[in-house]
């Protein structure tokens, strides 16, 4: 009988947890931005080196490139995986993009992620970014399914190519 009673305690809890959770707490601009300056300034600590795109997209070059960067118009090759900051992957082009996860695309800068599209004009063929897209240029305030509101996206994006017409 005490096993009994334990196990529908724990179930108890178990079912107020959850409950909590989903209730949680309401996410707001400042949290997002505490949390992508806390993130910036470990990485700076441990010797990485944050640089910033006309829109405020924060990257770091983790391969460096050679040749053409993208210019509108031209024909551009890369492949990506987006992450929630607690690592969580929400989208990976080889999921999505076949064969071998390859987006080919006209640059234009105009996307449901405008953040990653700024980025990529700092990309040339074989360079390797990490992406931190703020909410602003992602999914804003209300997110998706995947996305909470208020929630700074990581990118990891090679560029494999990059053709000028």
């Amino acid at each position: 009988m005490d096993r009994i009673i334990r196990l529908l305690v724990v179930f108890m809890a178990c079912i107020s947890f959850m409950a909590c959770e989903r209730e949680g707490i309401e996410r707001t601009w400042e949290m997002e931005m505490e949390e992508l300056d806390a993130r910036l300034k470990k990485l700076e600590s441990e010797g990485a080196r944050i640089d910033t795109t006309h829109l405020s997209v924060f990257y770091r070059t983790l391969k460096q490139g050679e040749g053409p960067y993208p210019q509108v118009g031209d024909t551009i090759y890369f492949t990506y995986r987006g992450y929630l900051p607690t690592g969580k992957i929400i989208e990976d082009s080889n999921d999505i993009h076949p064969p071998k996860g390859i987006w080919k695309c006209v640059y234009k800068p105009q996307h449901k992620v405008t953040g990653m599209i700024d980025a990529l004009i700092y990309m040339n063929k074989g360079a390797e970014l990490e992406m931190y897209i703020t909410s602003d240029l992602a999914y804003g305030k209300k997110g998706t399914t995947l996305v909470p509101p208020y929630t700074t996206l990581i990118y990891r994006v090679t560029m494999h190519d990059v053709v000028q017409p």
